[in-house]
């Protein structure tokens, strides 16, 4: 991943939702083995060209994990088909659903709801895989609309010495979660005076957080670096920015694109590929779509494919993503950034966070999200992704083929970062083609799929 002059990193994916007004689409599904037509484009406009999935020559595909990673996927594969469906019912605005959260090592969905007693119309569950209930206070819809209406008021509450940075819900809905700039505990308690005053009870936890100082980013052979049309995902890409990675493939207005960070380049950024072998560069595209407010950008290519690379960024394999899924608290993700290569047992600790973006004293003027944060499951002192992985594709992996979840950001995000401060870092040791060097973290946030 790339760290942003705003401590960020970026991260995308592709496959089927509609992103803001419905313009950008992910690809439809399709089997790996043939080629496939591109979904249309929103209605007037062109229909997109046809896209294949088919394989590259010489392409070898991924169908085996390491036995770690392996064995918590096995686990957690049985209770995602309920744990996402449960995760759509929360979404319902009328649902009494606050949260849900996974641990594939005892086979257990904790569910957190206002009111427990109300029929849930799911299916049975598989064997192994047991249903815990628990007695929530507010749903994911109020905790939603309570840290929308925070964001909103950031600037309002700034003049009250109350710097919000980040703001999102609590899987067990105890309440929002709110991470503000404090130096001292007096600070942090007068802030959360106000809070309390202005929001009542749904403010659960207030933490305290310093201002991160802004840092630089850094800098072949394998498809990342010699990749060409149709592209592939976690790819290397260069601009006039810096270093980064593509996601996922997409539609935008009819036309292939390949979704990476917005902070990776601004509209009308040419993006190339390589460093290749041969020590040039190839034009990708350039871009036609950037969003800062929730981090997503889209490369127009000729055309695209439903692979990723996944494996050592010099020695990738690749995998087939045909679908996109919201991420669920507990689950554990892989990313696979063109400079870290693909890490694995990311678990999910928080979804839907809003982070401040920039700021005028005390005043938050405007944010970033949704965001989601992923720990690595082997520790603080365990990489995750580093400078240079933005854009790079978050996915679900099972086996031979993959689903979209969002795409490499940054930084945690406040809550998180307060949360679990020994994984903030990004001075860890981790490899990258152009050597191993400290550029790492062991945590890092990542943009939810477009619409999802």
């Amino acid at each position: 991943m790339k760290l942003h002059k705003a401590a960020r990193w970026a991260l995308v994916t592709g496959a089927a939702a509609v992103l803001a007004a419905g313009v950008l689409a992910a690809p439809a599904q399709a089997s790996p083995a043939g080629p496939q037509a591109a979904p249309a484009g929103p209605q007037g406009a062109p229909a997109a060209p046809a896209a294949t999935a088919a394989a590259k020559p010489g392409l070898a595909t991924s169908d085996a994990m390491a036995a770690p990673d392996a064995a918590l996927s096995a686990r957690q594969n049985a209770m995602m088909p309920a744990a996402q469906a449960l995760s759509a019912q929360a979404r319902n605005a009328s649902s009494d659903i606050s949260g849900v959260k996974i641990d594939p090592a005892t086979g257990v969905i904790d569910l957190y709801r206002t009111n427990p007693a109300q029929s849930l119309g799911i299916a049975g569950l598989p064997a192994g895989v047991k249903l815990a209930v628990h007695q929530s206070k507010f749903t994911r819809t109020a905790m939603n609309q309570a840290a929308s209406q925070v964001m909103r008021d950031a600037q309002a509450l700034g003049q009250q010495k109350v710097g919000v940075t980040s703001v999102g819900p609590t899987v067990d809905g105890s309440g929002i979660a709110v991470t503000v700039l404090a130096s001292d505990a007096n600070q942090l308690a007068d802030a959360t005076s106000v809070l309390r005053k202005q929001y009542g009870s749904i403010i659960g936890t207030v933490r305290s957080v310093s201002r991160q100082p802004s840092q630089n980013d850094l800098y072949f052979a394998g498809w990342r670096f010699n990749d060409f049309a149709p592209w592939y995902g976690g790819d290397r890409i260069a601009s006039s920015v810096g270093g980064c990675s593509t996601g996922f493939a997409a539609n935008y207005n009819g036309g292939p694109v390949m979704l990476t960070a917005s902070h990776c380049g601004g509209t009308g950024t040419a993006f190339y590929n390589g460093p290749t072998t041969g020590g040039g560069f190839n034009l990708m595209g350039s871009s036609v779509y950037s969003d800062t407010a929730t981090d997503v950008g889209a490369i127009s290519v000729s055309s695209y494919s439903l692979y990723v690379n996944v494996g050592a960024a010099e020695n990738s394999t690749q995998l087939y993503v045909g679908s996109w899924a919201s991420p669920v608290v507990g689950e554990y993700l892989c990313q696979s950034g063109s400079y870290t290569g693909e890490v694995c047992a990311l678990q999910v600790v928080d979804t839907g966070q809003y982070n401040c973006l920039s700021w005028f004293l005390w005043w938050c003027t405007s944010s970033q999200g949704p965001l989601a944060d992923v720990i690595n499951y082997y520790g603080s002192a365990s990489y995750s992704a580093g400078h240079g992985d933005s854009g790079g594709p978050v996915y679900l992996r099972s086996g031979s083929s993959g689903t979209a979840v969002g795409l490499v950001h940054g930084v945690l995000t406040g809550n998180a970062a307060s949360a679990y401060p020994a994984y903030t870092p990004d001075t860890l040791w981790c490899p990258a083609p152009e050597g191993w060097s400290q550029r790492c973290s062991s945590g890092f946030s990542f943009a939810h799929m477009p619409g999802f």
